[in-house]
């Protein structure tokens, strides 16, 4: 009998697809100018959405019409392929959770990436390998993936941990080697990583667990880069070779373009939430959740508006806020401690109202800060707004007398969240209002 090499394909394929507060100064704030509550590196994963699952893809319903070819062509010997299923990988949390390796996605065993802006992870808790042979079964086993994907927005450099477990193994499956390879497309200064070469053994029970470096070679562009995997079974003095091919991981890289003199990466797939404190910024916060809620496009709100979108361009930036709140469109309120003009949409995103037909911020719906305490504290003794006038609820922005160093604190602290996300010119991002 001649033995056969045969190759059985799992493709995971990676479809990319975070709210803000008002912004007082028309160029990106000083990062001291304030501080912020902010998602970002440390937020909490969310899945990519439109990212096909190692649970969606993995099927040995795949090859069948191959091997059958090759049995009319008389080739014969064994081959193997993987499946996962959503009911085994149910099964695996409950049996085996044990054996799983483990990584910031602990407690989403699903087979599914997870990121947030720095970060991405997956586990796949029971790949099944399943030797055939003439037809019949002769062999299974379990393995379990995870991996890890760590960046930073201050550095072309990040660092990936690849776990693989060999969780059961049953009759002829024994003896098991594994390979891996990592395919990083684009700038990438590695191409190729293989944490374990060909014919590396694993044993039940035994994780192998690799963590390496990857860059990116900056060019004067952004820089997009793919990475893809490869994990291969096969058994000695044999010429089977099964594989498991993914993707998944797209990551974006830049040398002070997003943000002037820095050079850093991130997941462009996951939009980031600036988390706006009204402890820290009192009317000037509530003035944003106002708009929010009171008129019809949301922007920015999670689960109801848009996402907004960071503009770039000083001098449109400028142009923007001198639309909005330029000193002839804008009178001062005595009553205010060193009154400013505030509004929302922030000049310094694409929704900014005048970029969107409004050249004079008197059309925007009027609101005034109220004086809510004596403490000497000022985002509490000025901790909201109420309207002025009537509102149609259809005002392409807001407007405020906000007490300035609320305002300008604002500002500062989405100049730390524009840096903190390393967010490009036209990147999303969602804008929450909180405690």
């Amino acid at each position: 009998m001649r033995k056969l090499a045969y190759a059985a394909l799992l493709s995971l394929a990676l479809l990319f697809s975070t709210t803000n507060t008002s912004f007082a100064a028309p160029s990106l704030p000083n990062p001291t100018s304030g501080t912020s509550t902010q998602r970002h590196e440390d937020a909490e994963l969310t899945p990519l959405r439109g990212v096909p699952s190692v649970v969606d893809s993995a099927s040995c319903d795949d090859i069948k019409n191959d091997v059958m070819k090759l049995r009319e062509n008389e080739k014969k010997g064994a081959f193997g392929c993987f499946s996962m299923s959503p009911e085994k990988t149910d099964t695996a949390r409950s049996t085996i959770t044990a054996g799983i390796p483990t990584n910031a996605c602990k407690g989403r065993e699903d087979g599914k990436w997870y990121a947030n802006r720095t970060s991405q992870c997956l586990i796949a808790p029971a790949l099944d390998y399943t030797l055939w042979d003439d037809g019949k079964i002769v062999g299974t086993a379990v393995f379990a993936v995870a991996q890890e994907i760590d960046l930073s927005v201050t550095s072309l450099t990040w660092t990936e941990t690849d776990q693989v477990a060999l969780l059961e193994a049953t009759n002829l499956a024994q003896g098991l080697r594994v390979n891996w390879t990592t395919q990083c497309a684009g700038t990438c200064s590695s191409p190729t990583v293989e944490p374990w070469p060909m014919g590396t053994p694993i044993t039940v029970g035994q994780t192998l667990k690799s963590t390496y470096s990857l860059s990116d070679v900056p060019t004067t562009v952004y820089d997009y880069l793919d990475q893809s995997y490869s994990l291969s079974v096969s058994q000695p003095n044999s010429t089977i070779l099964t594989s498991a091919n993914w993707g998944g991981v797209d990551i974006r890289c830049d040398d002070s373009i997003a943000i002037t003199n820095s050079a850093g990466c991130i997941i462009p797939g996951h939009t980031p939430t600036f988390d706006m404190s009204r402890l820290l910024y009192g009317s000037s916060a509530d003035m944003i959740s106002w708009a929010q809620i009171n008129l019809a496009r949301h922007w920015g709100l999670p689960g109801s508006g848009q996402p907004l979108h960071r503009l770039q361009k000083s001098t449109e930036q400028r142009k923007n806020r001198t639309a909005i709140c330029g000193a002839s469109k804008f009178v001062p309120d005595p009553g205010i401690p060193d009154d400013s003009c505030d509004e929302f949409p922030f000049a310094g995103t694409y929704e900014s109202a005048a970029l969107n037909g409004v050249d004079d911020g008197r059309n925007c719906a009027q609101t005034t800060a109220v004086n809510t305490g004596s403490s000497g504290y000022l985002p509490a003794d000025w901790a909201t707004i109420i309207p002025i006038g009537a509102h149609s609820g259809t005002e392409a922005c807001v407007r405020g007398h906000i007490p300035s160093s609320l305002n300008s604190d604002a500002g500062g602290g989405y100049g730390n969240f524009v840096k903190a996300a390393r967010l490009a010119d036209g990147d999303p991002f969602w804008l929450n209002v909180v405690s």
